[in-house]
């Protein structure tokens, strides 16, 4: 009677289990390598930085997700590096419901300055875009965002970030969303580790045309040093089929007129031998900036990006 009954408990044990494993949380694994090949020059570039360089990760992903109309998630992205380092992506935990949620962790919040098909952007300047208390800059940062639907489209996402390295505040994004269109606009303010005030706001939409997608970016902010000055910029990407072209333009205000940024992109993704999984993106970066003193630098990168996920 004993050995029936740890029998049947050992069975039960399993059957709830497998359950649990089946229905109840669904957990996935996946891995993809991402290889850069890039050239670069130009008075911008470092000259440790010109010429040929390489680099890339394999990204190594566990997710798993538990509950319906209430839930548990979490994700964790390990990095080995080509350098020989490791590191990590993200790694987060969510719960909530349907409607509502918060996320703790290391994770990005809503990008204010998307850049379809990013393979390769090198600025000859700084380019400001809403982003500084995004999330996910160092190790050290505690990052919590609390997303809420409030119906017809709209949605709010409030996000909290302290780093030791970067800066602390909040960050509130309004969302709407309607067949086609979408749009999305935030506030962020606090401080940097230096004392100043992290202050900026920004706007970003898209409309998807079927085969093209575009999208605007437009940001406005304060730099990191001790006279605040004013910094804005704009962007401008169109996304068809793999293709991805785009123009940034930023201005930056100096103690002598505007440091003003000009660049341009474009990236080609295509499969790699009609292989599942596995592409290859050639990509072009082009920059010149002006500082307001008339002292012109330039930056021109080339990049063929392999990627093969399995």
């Amino acid at each position: 009677m004993k050995n029936t009954f740890k029998f049947s408990a050992r069975a039960t044990a399993a059957a709830a289990v497998l359950a649990l494993g089946s229905s109840a949380f669904a957990v996935t694994f996946d891995a993809n390598l991402e290889l850069d090949n890039t050239y670069r020059n130009g008075s911008y570039v470092g000259t440790a930085d010109q010429g040929l360089s390489q680099g890339g990760r394999v990204e190594m992903n566990a997710a798993g997700k538990a509950g319906a109309n209430l839930f548990v998630a979490g994700r964790a992205s390990f990095l080995a590096k080509k350098d020989g380092t490791a590191g990590t992506d993200d790694m987060w935990v969510q719960f909530g419901s349907a409607t509502s949620a918060l996320k703790l962790g290391r994770f990005e919040a809503a990008d204010l300055f998307p850049l379809v098909g990013d393979t390769l952007i090198n600025h000859a300047g700084a380019v400001y875009g809403t982003n500084t208390l995004r999330g996910r800059k160092d190790g050290s940062q505690f990052h919590a965002a609390a997303t809420t639907s409030l119906g017809n489209g709209l949605s709010l996402e409030f996000g909290v970030v302290e780093t030791k390295s970067a800066a602390k505040g909040v960050r509130p994004v309004v969302s709407y969303a309607a067949g086609a269109f979408s749009l999305s606009a935030a506030l962020e303010s606090g401080k940097y580790v230096s004392g100043n005030d992290v202050s900026g706001a920004g706007a970003t939409a898209s409309y998807n045309l079927g085969t093209a997608k575009l999208t605007g970016s437009v940001a406005k902010g304060k730099s990191d040093a001790a006279t605040r000055n004013a910094q804005s910029s704009f962007a401008l990407t169109l996304a068809a089929a793999g293709l991805s072209v785009g123009v940034i333009s930023a201005a930056n205000e100096a103690a002598v007129g505007e440091d003003k940024v000009s660049t341009v992109y474009a990236s080609y993704s295509m499969p790699l031998f009609d292989i599942k999984g596995a592409s290859v993106t050639p990509a072009i970066s082009s920059s010149t900036g002006k500082t307001g003193a008339g002292v012109e630098t330039s930056e021109n990168s080339l990049r063929v990006r392999l990627n093969y996920a399995f």
